[in-house]
């Protein structure tokens, strides 16, 4: 691919699948034509590795063996490209400039999953491609590698759902993390009561949780930093909401992400955020990441009277409709 994709499935080991057939191949592979060397290794980071392969004039050939069927990745670091192919034949060429690889009819319905992939422009497309790649190709490594990609487009219930399926994508390697999301949204899943913590407001004040959620109102819990470009660009948007829904207890708590105590509060003052922040002043070991398995913001739970979670992730028009599905107006 043109630029190496953001992948935790590369950096995270996860177990093996059960012990399977190998298979010996020999790629042809082309790449950027200032390329030096490259890597090859499985993309879940277990089995094959292979560092510092040569590459003359923008090609190599090297020979290997992987278990059958196992996705694998040439990384070419110093032109950021990277391309994907399945050790299913002995003979297989790559070429990581068009994202196209040849050898095995999978091979090829990979090249077209990769190309997708990159033509995708919003979310909702993404999603859209994901639910039917888990339709069409739940028996298969590209299943699971367009799942691996995109699992976390899905909220609670459909991650929950896919999981509970008993296929090939389900069992793959890749899936363990999808796994693991699960478990951190089950922190936050809608259904569930919020959990307690304690931070400090910008005054250096400890304050609880629980002295605003559940009280009788409905309330939004924000989690957000100010060093956070798409956290910043959504606050006219729960700014608005607060203003008009307010008079009738709304209220929002902002529990900030923030590692220093100056950008939080030129945030909140600048922008006007006037409703309540917390913080202690951690990043990603904030006490708030740990209590709702936060691993991405913005991100934001709304709570209903009781203190039940009633939403999750509420940003742009859906915080809205939502509230005048509450309110009425």
């Amino acid at each position: 691919m043109k630029r190496i994709m953001t992948m935790a499935a590369l950096l995270l080991t996860m177990l093996p699948m059960v012990a399977q057939q190998m298979q010996k191949f020999t790629l042809k592979c082309t790449t950027h034509p200032n390329a030096k060397e490259v890597s090859l290794t499985t993309i879940t980071g277990n089995g094959l590795k292979k560092d510092g392969i040569s590459v003359a004039n923008g090609q190599f050939t090297v020979s290997a063996e992987a278990n059958k069927d196992e996705l694998l990745v040439v990384i070419d670091r110093d032109n950021r490209m990277q391309g994907y192919f399945i050790a299913d034949a002995p003979n297989i060429t790559l070429d990581i400039n068009t994202d196209v690889a040849t050898g095995s009819p999978m091979n090829e319905k990979l090249s077209k999953a990769v190309q997708q992939l990159g033509n995708i422009e919003s979310l909702e497309q993404a999603k859209s491609y994901l639910l039917q790649t888990m339709k069409d190709e739940k028996d298969n490594v590209v299943g699971a590698f367009v799942f691996s990609q995109f699992y976390s487009l899905l909220d609670y219930d459909e991650l929950k759902q896919a999981l509970s399926q008993d296929n090939y994508l389900t069992r793959h390697p890749l899936t363990g993390m999808a796994k693991e999301h699960l478990q951190q949204l089950a922190l936050r899943a809608p259904g569930t009561m919020f959990k307690d913590l304690e931070e400090n407001d910008p005054e250096g004040k400890a304050h609880k949780l629980s002295e605003y959620v559940g009280r009788g109102n409905y309330v939004l819990v924000d989690f957000w930093a100010s060093w956070c470009g798409p956290c910043m660009r959504e606050m006219p948007n729960v700014k608005a909401n607060y203003e008009k829904y307010k008079e009738k207890g709304f209220n929002v708590v902002g529990l900030s992400f923030d590692r220093a105590a100056e950008p939080w509060k030129k945030a909140i003052k600048e922008q006007g955020l006037n409703w309540t922040h917390l913080s202690d002043l951690k990043f990603w070991q904030t006490v708030a990441a740990k209590t709702y398995g936060i691993r991405s913001i913005p991100s934001s739970i709304l709570c209903d009277p009781t203190g039940k979670i009633i939403a999750v992730d509420l940003r742009g028009e859906a915080l809205g409709k939502k509230l005048q599905e509450i309110y009425g107006f």
